[in-house]
């Protein structure tokens, strides 16, 4: 009993929802509303557990509250997780790499992964593959699915994501991801990318 009451304390203190568990198996559905329309997202957990952990997190925290997508590339991906400074911000800290699953090697369209920049740097960046069989998605220890787009609002909406900013600096003239956090990043996107895109809120989808 004693034990129990341990593990139910120690959940509790680190703010996971019983959606959130790193060992939830179950396919949990969820609903973002975009500037182009409705997204459901299949979040996978036997895929990526830590990942899709990660992102229910996210959820539960309301981060995705006018997230900008700020970096979509025709036939690439669309980048987001960026996000201007704002009161209720919380600071995540980085995440270890989920072990990789060679069946998912290939990024299919609509997958979404986390965004790294080494070795166990997931935070809050993660991207929708726009293309498949794109050969540089999934080599780097970081990119490992954790969801996919729902066939249809990968059609209806995803299909409809601005992708004329192109890629971000140095590849690109999109939004610069340090621009987009500075103090004054919103005016930033705003006066320099007013056709951009965002998430404007994410939900579970019962």
């Amino acid at each position: 009993m004693k034990l129990l009451c341990l593990a139910a304390l120690l959940s509790a203190c680190l703010g996971f929802s019983a959606y959130a568990q790193p060992d939830q198996k179950t396919a949990v559905p969820v609903q973002c509303k975009t500037t182009k329309g409705d997204m459901t997202i299949v979040v996978q957990p036997a895929w990526s557990p830590l990942g899709a952990a990660r992102f229910l997190q996210m959820v539960d925290a309301g981060f995705f509250k006018d997230v900008p997508l700020f970096r979509c590339v025709n036939n690439f991906i669309c980048q987001f997780g960026a996000v201007p400074p704002r009161g209720d911000a919380k600071a995540w800290s980085t995440i270890a790499d989920d072990p990789k699953q060679p069946a998912l090697r290939n990024f299919k369209r609509g997958y979404l992964s986390f965004a790294g920049n080494g070795a166990n740097s997931r935070a809050t960046h993660m991207f929708i593959t726009l293309g498949d069989k794109i050969d540089a998605l999934g080599i780097m220890p970081w990119e490992t699915p954790f969801a996919y787009i729902e066939p249809t609002s990968l059609q209806k909406t995803v299909a409809q994501l601005n992708t004329s900013y192109g890629d971000m600096p140095p590849w690109g003239a999109g939004p610069d991801p340090q621009k987009i956090t500075a103090p004054d990043g919103a005016a930033y996107l705003a006066h320099n990318f007013p056709q951009l895109d965002y998430i404007t809120s994410c939900s579970y989808k019962h």
